[in-house]
């Protein structure tokens, strides 16, 4: 059987987007319930190398998961804010097993939100990099270039 060149470029997109990449997603229904193991792992569309394509694909393609599964990137999760927190997203950066996930202002709606939706939110994007940077041991918040220790909530 000869592929057309068409052929062949319409089999490699249909190959390359089954790849999925694994994350980290809140359950509503656990996390009402118990309030305890909420964090479930779960696949965005795409096959994803950077951990900074990693955590931007968690926070844009998450609403493509099962109903049951939170997406809190979004305004609708805190309702002060009409931009999603992937607008404020400014990258990863690792330095040996530290990694620092730096955002710019508007993210503080987002990560210095109620208690509860923080947990959402810092958990799915901890979870996603445990998954994908096995070495890591300390992940820390970084706005406007500055290290984020104290949250009010």
């Amino acid at each position: 059987m000869k592929l057309t060149a068409l052929s062949s470029l319409l089999l490699v997109v249909a190959l390359t987007t089954r790849a999925d990449t694994k994350v980290v997603l809140p359950d509503t229904q656990r996390f009402a319930e118990t309030g305890k193991d909420f964090l479930v792992e779960t696949t965005v569309p795409g096959d994803f190398k950077s951990l900074d394509a990693i955590i931007l694909a968690l926070l844009t393609l998450s609403p493509q998961n099962p109903k049951h599964l939170s997406t809190p990137f979004f305004p609708d999760a805190v309702g002060e804010t009409k931009e999603p927190l992937y607008h404020f997203f400014r990258g990863v950066r690792q330095k040996g097993s530290k990694i620092t996930l730096r955002f710019s202002g508007g993210a503080m709606r987002y990560l210095n939100s109620a208690i509860s939706l923080q947990e959402m939110i810092k958990g799915a994007l901890e979870g996603t990099i445990k998954l994908h940077a096995r070495e890591c041991k300390t992940i820390e918040y970084e706005v406007d270039d500055q290290v984020v220790e104290d949250w009010d909530a």
